[in-house]
């Protein structure tokens, strides 16, 4: 997160709240705004199959430090669509510059058991696998390619591979969705 955004504010049936945004810190002290998310998973296809990208997160982040996560994402800012945060969370986190046309969308979800407050984006991207990253906002530490049976035996228990815990709603759609696009 920079220091001037404004994350954009949800209604609990998650529509926008219109012209209404807050500061991370007014998050943190009001229990009653609901905020919005998109995560971008990456993956590639190649002659062993599908793999997706494991961002590992920086030490310096207070939660989970260097643990597995999303490839990018973050917050939605203030009149910003989740298509439009997911591109802007790329190009902050990887320097990479990806076609909004090309995102695939998973699924809008609420994880209550993590924080019934976040309304999360899902989308996939097909690349290459032959991009390089930077790490532009000091978020990330490090990325990782894992097999998509890799991905599929982690998240069956998420915490103790070190992979920040989703929810199996969350993960078994998302790999529902990586197999059917991925035929």
């Amino acid at each position: 997160m920079h220091d001037n955004e404004l994350w954009q504010v949800y209604n609990d049936n998650g529509t926008v709240v219109m012209g209404k945004g807050a500061p991370k810190e007014e998050f943190n002290s009001n229990s009653s705004l609901i905020m919005g998310n998109s995560h971008i998973w990456f993956w590639k296809a190649n002659e062993n199959g599908v793999s997706i990208l494991l961002q590992k997160r920086s030490l310096s982040k207070p939660n989970k430090p260097g643990w597995f996560h999303i490839s990018a994402g973050g917050h939605i800012n203030v009149g910003e669509s989740p298509v439009q945060a997911a591109v802007r969370e790329t190009q902050e986190e990887m320097g990479l510059s990806i076609d909004e046309a090309k995102l695939h969308f998973v699924q809008a979800v609420r994880i209550i058991e993590k924080d019934p407050r976040d309304i999360v984006n899902v989308f996939l991207y097909q690349l290459k696998g032959d991009e390089e990253f930077t790490f532009v906002d000091g978020e990330v530490d490090s990325y990782e390619w894992r097999s998509l049976d890799n991905f599929k035996e982690i998240t069956k228990n998420a915490a103790e591979n070190n992979l920040v815990p989703q929810g199996s709603l969350y993960f078994g759609t998302l790999i529902a969705a990586l197999e059917y696009i991925s035929q």
